[in-house]
């Protein structure tokens, strides 16, 4: 007896759900730990501005704005590096041209 193609299609293809959801596990276990284990409330002093809230709650903007700023930061930096290159490119090719 011979199995139909579309039940042998279904077991060759690889689980793509595993690895993404292994790794949102990882992450969320140390991270519920870490906002179970820092409830209590913290007053943030910056600039001159007194902000009260959870200290898991200032840790997570903390981690935001980290990433905000990261990627903000990649940007301008790749923005620069391929506007330099363009300089270097136009300097370049007007002096084998002359």
């Amino acid at each position: 007896m011979t199995t139909p193609a579309s039940q042998s299609a279904r077991t060759d293809t690889p689980n793509l759900w595993a690895g993404p959801l292994l790794t949102f596990i990882v992450l969320l276990v140390p991270t519920l730990i870490l906002v179970f284990s820092n409830t209590e409330s913290a007053t943030l002093n910056f600039a001159g501005l007194d902000w009260s809230a959870p200290l898991w709650l200032i840790l997570l903007a903390t981690f935001v704005a980290g990433i905000i700023l990261g990627r903000l930061f990649g940007w301008l930096w790749g923005t620069f590096r391929r506007r330099r290159a363009k300089i270097k490119e136009g300097l370049s090719g007007g002096a084998t041209a002359s």
